[in-house]
């Protein structure tokens, strides 16, 4: 992750929504862990940024909890109750351990069923009316629905950077990606290391790893 909040907030290297999700708290393993996405203004913007929800859903929304502060606070709680619940799963499975299903079983019961997709800009979206507040949540859910009924669940892994934390899923051939970032935390990595072999260094990282960026 990046030491700016703004460009942290728009670089998803977890490879899965719901991994993109729970990397918005940055530097997470760190003393001083740093918010991305302090408030519903923020969270629209992320997810418009990370295209789960189509740009006018986004900007419905906008309107619609400008003038519910109170509203949109519980969505927050509701959010960041749910990211802290996608850590500590990502945890497990990183570590070979189960998944504890139950509170992620319980907020699914209350979701509607997934909808079709539709043309966003340049990609796709979920076709969200953008009428309900709590919906940037449900991409998330449904993400991390499909992660756990994947084979995608074993090759979970966290960024070895020193304070970083941040969850992927390692697509490497041979599972050997250690940063969420070789350009990133691999780069600031090697160069705590020693200056000298910063460019080697982040050379043969990039060649070991999955390469992104």
């Amino acid at each position: 992750m990046s030491r700016d909040p703004a460009r942290a907030a728009t670089q998803f290297f977890g490879g899965r929504v719901c991994l993109d999700f729970a990397n918005t708290m940055d530097w997470r393993m760190s003393d001083a862990p740093q918010e991305l996405i302090p408030d519903y203004a923020a969270f629209l913007s992320w997810s418009k940024a990370r295209r789960t929800l189509p740009a006018k859903a986004v900007a419905k929304l906008r309107i619609k909890g400008a003038g519910k502060p109170s509203a949109t606070a519980a969505v927050m709680q509701e959010g960041y109750a749910l990211r802290a619940e996608i850590c500590r799963a990502a945890e497990a499975l990183s570590r070979g351990h189960d998944v504890n299903l139950e509170p992620f079983n319980r907020r699914l019961a209350g979701l509607p069923a997934q909808p079709r997709l539709v043309r966003d800009g340049a990609g796709y979206a979920h076709d969200l009316p953008g009428l309900d507040l709590n919906e940037p949540l449900w991409p998330v859910l449904w993400s991390l629905t499909a992660l756990l009924s994947s084979e995608d669940a074993a090759r979970l892994g966290s960024c070895q950077g020193q304070g970083c934390g941040w969850f992927f899923v390692d697509e490497s051939p041979n599972r050997s990606r250690v940063w969420c970032s070789s350009e990133v935390c691999g780069n600031r990595e090697a160069r705590a290391e020693g200056l000298c072999e910063a460019p080697i260094r982040a050379f043969a990282l990039i060649c070991r790893g999955c390469g992104r960026a």
